[in-house]
Formats: structure tokens, C-alpha cells, sequence
């Protein structure tokens, strides 16, 4: 299972490090994708892969090798 990084800001402004699974990524992202790829009318560009992939964007996200 493939794990994704991303960097934001904590409360004091330092950078906290998060880690998501592909399973986590879908779970908490894909209904709202989805919802918004149909919104432009391109729900023939609706897949699992392809909203990871907008998320790593979205998120500038790096897969974890660790």
C-alpha cells in the first residue's frame, strides 16, 4: 500500500509532516472530488487513480519510501 507525504503549517507555524494512505486519501477525499469532477461535467475522468493523483497535486505530496 503506497503512503503520501505532505508538509503544512502547525499552530506556531512550524512544519508538521503528515502521512496518508491511498485507503485514507479515498476515504476522506474521493466523495468531494467526485461530487466536484461532475460539477465541470468530467465524470468520464472519475477513478480512484486519478483523484490520488489530483490530491498529491492539490497537497504537494510525495510518496513515502520509508
Amino acid at each position: 500500500m503506497r503512503r503520501w507525504c505532505y508538509v503544512e503549517p502547525g499552530d506556531d507555524w512550524q512544519p508538521v509532516k503528515h502521512v496518508m494512505t491511498e485507503v485514507d486519501i479515498l476515504a476522506t477525499y474521493y466523495p468531494y472530488w467526485c461530487e466536484q469532477m461532475r460539477k465541470v461535467h468530467k465524470e468520464d475522468q472519475i477513478s480512484e487513480q486519478n483523484c490520488i493523483d489530483d490530491w498529491v497535486v492539490v497537497h504537494w505530496a510525495w510518496e513515502d519510501q520509508s
